[in-house]
């Protein structure tokens, strides 16, 4: 994943919240504040990237999260795949970028295994003990659905 692919997938897909938003100092930022309302036919109303706007928040500290990349971006797909093959689980491959040293999400945790990969620039990640005794009480199996290919069985 590259800079100029990240830009064509903003680019190129509508990306609503929650699939794609901007949080700062642990907040999730409000979509009108860089996206602008485009009204449709039958009256239903989608928020289009302003890219203005975008930038101007990511400047300000805001950190993009971008959910399910692997259905947008092939190399990350054909990943995603030999991953759940040899682990046998489904696999959903997020992006998160930042582009200033402002804390994006704060502290917090998943209820779901994480593997992180950083592609670009420094972090520091502070990793902390058990929260809850069965934190990942949403772990099920998936079924292989038109809807979700990738299951596995």
């Amino acid at each position: 994943m590259t800079w100029d692919d990240l830009n064509n997938i903003l680019a190129a897909h509508r990306l609503e919240p929650p699939r794609m938003r901007l949080s700062r100092d642990g907040e999730t930022l409000l979509v009108g504040g860089y996206t602008a309302p485009m009204a449709m036919r039958r009256h239903t109303v989608w928020h289009r990237l302003h890219p203005a706007e975008l930038h101007a928040r990511l400047r300000e500290g805001a950190s993009l999260a971008l959910d399910s990349v692997d259905e947008l971006h092939p190399p990350i797909a054909r990943l995603a795949e030999a991953v759940e093959r040899d682990l046998r689980t489904r696999v959903q491959a997020n992006l998160y970028a930042s582009w200033t040293s402002t804390e994006g999400f704060g502290v917090h945790w998943d209820d779901h295994d994480t593997v992180i990969v950083q592609l670009d620039g420094a972090k520091r990640w502070r990793i902390y003990g058990t929260t809850r005794p069965e934190a990942r009480g949403f772990a099920q199996s998936w079924p292989r659905t038109t809807q979700n290919p990738r299951a596995t069985p």
